[in-house]
């Protein structure tokens, strides 16, 4: 991430301010005065044991490898709606650093009761600019390109150096090309569907085909049907981001898993396959 005289040149900024602890003005003004990036620059803290500010509720339990690991990772959002809003969010809160947007449609006003990136100022927006920008609002270290398209149509060049894919889709076709596309490629798959209290989560490992087992008999999914109240989608999402997170620091077993939540009763059950 940094070169030999990058680091030198860092070094000699946090030994000459006595740099003990890193802040985002901090960070943002030495990304000014040397041209390097905020992520490099936390990236380099984190090498020295100093932890940026904005992460000092989160390296206890990511640890400060854990947090350089997130800082370096790559990953796709397929769907910026209910579910991808709060994965989103989620991701580049936790400082994953490099996130791949997906959605090829725009806002609506039946988007406002749950999709965190809608807003009435932004309705007709594009989902993936949307996302950028907010992104960019919350964690300068986080770059997310955003792409307003449908999945089946990225570049191939949009697909290099994923490591992991989060499916918001509520499409049973794009989640079952979803399925191909990463198996093709031999990275997982974070799925996450939702309809009315309901939910399930899981994660679909390459070669499991669990999106066929689940969607090859099905048209259309549950929530077509009930909607989707506003805390379905935020409940599913952290599920989802817990799974991913837990992948990309290795700690993630490889079983063929559901999860499943039931808000109305409050119930929660996992069913392996």
């Amino acid at each position: 991430m940094l070169t030999a005289e990058e680091k030198n040149r860092l070094a000699e900024i946090f030994r000459r301010e006595e740099i003990r602890e890193l802040t985002v003005a901090t960070t943002q003004r030495i990304s000014r005065e040397t041209g390097l990036s905020i992520r490099a620059i936390e990236y380099f803290a984190l090498e020295k044991g100093i932890v940026p500010r904005r992460y000092a509720r989160s390296v206890g339990t990511f640890t400060l490898d854990g947090q350089k690991k997130l800082l370096q990772s790559r990953v796709m959002v397929v769907g910026l709606g209910g579910l991808g809003g709060y994965v989103l969010e989620e991701l580049v809160r936790a400082g994953v650093g490099e996130i791949v947007g997906v959605d090829g449609d725009v806002f609506d006003e039946t988007n406002l009761n749950r999709q965190l990136l809608a807003g009435e100022r932004n309705l007709g927006g594009r989902k993936g600019e949307e996302a950028v920008k907010r992104a960019a609002e919350i964690n300068g270290a986080v770059k997310v390109t955003g792409f307003s398209a449908r999945v089946e149509h990225l570049p191939a060049a949009a697909w290099d150096g994923v490591e992991l894919v989060f499916d918001c889709l509520d499409s049973i076709q794009a989640r079952l090309f979803l399925e191909e596309k990463a198996e093709s490629l031999g990275v997982p798959v974070i799925h996450g569907a939702i309809g009315g209290w309901y939910g399930q989560v899981g994660i679909v490992w390459p070669g499991n085909r669990l999106l066929t087992k689940i969607y090859r008999e099905k048209k259309s999914g549950i929530e077509q049907a009930l909607g989707n109240p506003p805390f379905t989608p935020a409940v599913a999402a952290s599920y989802m981001v817990a799974l991913g997170i837990k992948y990309l620091l290795g700690q993630s077993e490889r079983e063929n898993a559901l999860y499943f939540f039931d808000l109305e009763n409050m119930e929660f059950e996992k069913i392996c396959f």
